[in-house]
């Protein structure tokens, strides 16, 4: 939906402003050759309740649907001759490089074989990339530097315990990188500036203060020092030559969704700001003067994209995501041209970047039902060109559509949410199911980040398998402005899981599913909550799955890593505090460990051995619980993951576990496992017995031949 409003100028800065993209599992705690068809696969159960159309179609495969993103990330050059992108190499996701115009002549500039960048980024000058990239999910970030003239690829960092930082790249200083390591503190970074050409890297300034982060200038001078306060605002520093004073303090209210976007050479702060308003707009502020002056105000959600003029500088449009993504245009001679682009796709879109010649820009676009795409627009012809598909081998698959719903709590909140059918369901003329279908409730981590209508790999397979599949932003999530984060303070297993009760209840309403028939599935938050789900609600919930989700609250906060002791006060303020008495009481009674005798369900959880934000001893804890009280429960373990798992055959080996699991729990379907175990590093510690087929697969799967 394009929208229009007034023209303003920024100062100097980012070209775009946006957010990141998604992974697998959706969500962190706190904090990418086709088929003429799909090989049939049997299905482990074809119950009554799914659609018969569904029970006869063929599954899409689980390793389509969870092998990485074929292409992307996609980013061009700053001299806009080449486009740089992920794509597998031996199936891991490797950064390749490719002219603008031939993108099928992309070759690998990185050969990781083991674990896939976490990000990576363009030098100013175009001779580099730059890499961000832990060694097995420890989120210690290290920084590669690519050289492409040479096809060099060097740790910078070069020690898997240090934790670095990107602060500044500046096109005034092209051949270096001006970067933060926790080398002398592992609670706070130090600056130093680093040779792209040598590696050598020279301190430029020692973090005494304990800033927990720090602003530079293009000429990487440091400007502003970001202190963290008991009551979990942040308060930024301005270095003056005659020592520090004080800019502004971002309240704990507006933090989540208030983020700098750049600073320039002029000292004018480019940022989305919600300080005096509910909703993130964007502002500049000048860092000297104190001046502040508004540039767009959000109108329906915070405002979490900004497009500006490449040549000119002036503000374009601004990008909201209330429940489906929609643009404000802010320049009136740009008013048809959003128009036209909307026309030319099937679904809303973000702009993933622009040529310097300001003649082309690089449209991803979410078309329900579809995988995301890539297009070119050309500003001129005002014609798209197809570029990449992020996954090509499903683009002749049959996959359910993602429908936006507006739910309404019980006290009058309204919950931005997404619900996918069961593909081939019939439906009545409302859009729901003729028959009630199973549901699986996916609950998105954070809590403070969200769900959103792009393209997910979980509601397709699910939807695949014959459930309706239901994510609900409830209370705490971010994107929709301060109030409707703040209502989720310390309301873990409160008003949130309310909400989410609200959400399944709605569905029944709706004839989607039955009281008796329900699920619940997540990661981290998401897992939490799932446990919630089974020991506060164990009357609601048929089975749940559980991605690395804390059972104790009391000592997820008290067992924070030392490199987020910056990010304690937050947990503190809008969680709980388990240092005071009655701190420590709330949070365990808010912990589904304290109510482990109340589970009664089936439970299947998961972690990873290097997970540094729920340690493997908090899935031990309540696995534990309830091995001793003789309740079933199912724990795979990867001993070469983090939170997020990274590696295709992980996330695949898992599905398949999973799908098995809530085939026997909900009844529907399931793909033989195959060799989709092979190789995973799976650990099954307790109850693969209570997995249909699992004790087999794992001890000798199918296609493998005589031992």
């Amino acid at each position: 939906m394009i929208k229009s409003a007034a023209s303003t100028t920024r100062p100097a800065g980012p070209r775009l402003a946006r957010r990141g993209r998604s992974t697998f599992a959706t969500a962190v705690l706190l904090g990418a050759c086709l088929f003429s068809g799909w090989s049939s696969a049997a299905s482990a159960t074809s119950p009554a309740t799914l659609p018969p159309s569904a029970r006869a179609e063929a599954l899409v495969p689980r390793s389509a649907l969870f092998k990485a993103p074929t292409y992307s990330d996609v980013q061009i050059s700053p001299d806009g001759r080449q486009l740089a992108y992920l794509h597998p190499l031996n199936d891991v996701l490797n950064i390749w490089v490719a002219p603008i115009d031939d993108p099928a002549a992309g070759v690998p500039l990185t050969r990781f074989d083991k674990r896939p960048p976490d990000s990576f980024q363009w030098s100013p000058d175009g001779r580099f990339i730059l890499i961000m990239k832990d060694v097995g999910g420890e989120e210690h970030s290290q920084l590669w530097i690519a050289n492409l003239a040479k096809g060099t690829v060097v740790n910078a960092t070069a020690d898997p315990e240090v934790q670095t930082k990107i602060v500044k790249t500046s096109a005034r200083r092209p051949g270096e990188v001006l970067v933060g390591l926790n080398i002398r503190d592992r609670r706070y970074r130090d600056i130093y500036r680093i040779n792209l050409d040598t590696g050598e890297r020279t301190e430029v300034y020692r973090n005494a203060d304990d800033y927990i982060d720090i602003v530079a200038d293009p000429d990487f001078n440091i400007r502003l020092g970001v202190r963290g306060n008991s009551d979990g605002s942040s308060t930024y520093f301005r270095f003056d030559p005659g020592g520090r004073n004080e800019l502004m303090t971002i309240p704990l209210a507006a933090l989540r969704n208030s983020r700098l976007l750049g600073l320039d050479g002029k000292g004018q702060l480019l940022m989305f700001d919600s300080r005096q308003s509910d909703k993130a707009g964007l502002v500049s502020l000048d860092i000297v003067s104190g001046v502040r002056t508004p540039m767009a105000d959000a109108k329906r959600a915070d405002i979490v994209e900004a497009i500006f003029d490449e040549k000119t500088g002036a503000l374009l449009a601004t990008r909201e995501d209330p429940l489906v993504s929609e643009w404000t245009v802010r320049a009136p001679e740009v008013q048809t041209e959003f128009a036209a682009i909307e026309t030319a796709l099937k679904g809303p879109f973000r702009i993933a970047g622009q040529t310097p010649d300001n003649e082309r820009w690089l449209l991803l676009e979410t078309e329900p039902g579809r995988p995301d795409r890539y297009w070119w627009w050309n500003r001129k012809s005002r014609t798209t060109t197809a570029l990449f598909s992020t996954r090509p081998e499903l683009d002749r698959a049959a996959l359910a559509k993602r429908i936006p719903v507006a739910i309404a709590s019980r006290d009058g909140l309204t919950l931005p949410s997404y619900l996918t059918l069961p593909t081939g369901a019939k439906l009545r003329a409302d859009g729901m199911p003729v028959t009630p279908v199973p549901l699986v409730l996916l609950i998105h981590g954070g809590p403070w980040l969200r769900d959103e209508l792009s393209f997910d790999s979980q509601h397709a397979w699910l939807a695949d398998r014959g459930y309706a599949v239901l994510s609900v932003n409830f209370r705490g999530s971010g994107g929709f402005g301060s109030a409707f984060m703040a209502a989720g303070d310390k309301q873990w297993s409160g008003t949130m899981h309310n909400d989410l009760i609200d959400a399944v209840d709605w569905a029944i309403g709706k004839g989607v599913a039955s009281r008796d028939s329900v699920a619940a599935m997540g990661l981290s938050y998401g897992g939490y909550s799932t446990l919630v789900s089974l020991s506060f609600t164990p009357d609601r919930f048929q089975c749940g799955v559980d991605l690395a989700g804390p059972g104790n609250l009391v000592r997820q906060v008290s067992d924070m890593p030392v490199w987020w002791t910056w990010q304690r006060p937050q947990f503190v303020n809008r969680v709980g505090d388990p240092a005071t008495k009655e701190g420590a009481a709330d949070l365990m009674r808010r912990s589904p460990i304290a109510r482990v005798d109340a589970i009664s369900r089936p439970l299947l959880v998961t972690n990873g051995a290097n997970d540094p934000r729920i340690f493997p001893s908090q899935s031990e804890e309540i696995v534990d619980a309830l091995k001793v009280r003789g309740k079933p429960v199912t724990y795979a373990f990867y001993p070469d993951e983090g939170h997020v798992y990274a590696k295709d055959a992980t996330n695949i080996s898992f599905a398949a576990v999973a799908e098995h699991f809530l085939a026997q729990c909900l009844g529907g379907r399931a793909e033989p496992y195959g060799r989709d175990l092979v190789n995973s590093g799976i650990e099954v510690r307790t109850g693969a017995s209570l997995v249909p087929g699992l004790e087999q697969a794992l001890a000798k799967p199918e296609g493998s031949g005589p031992e």
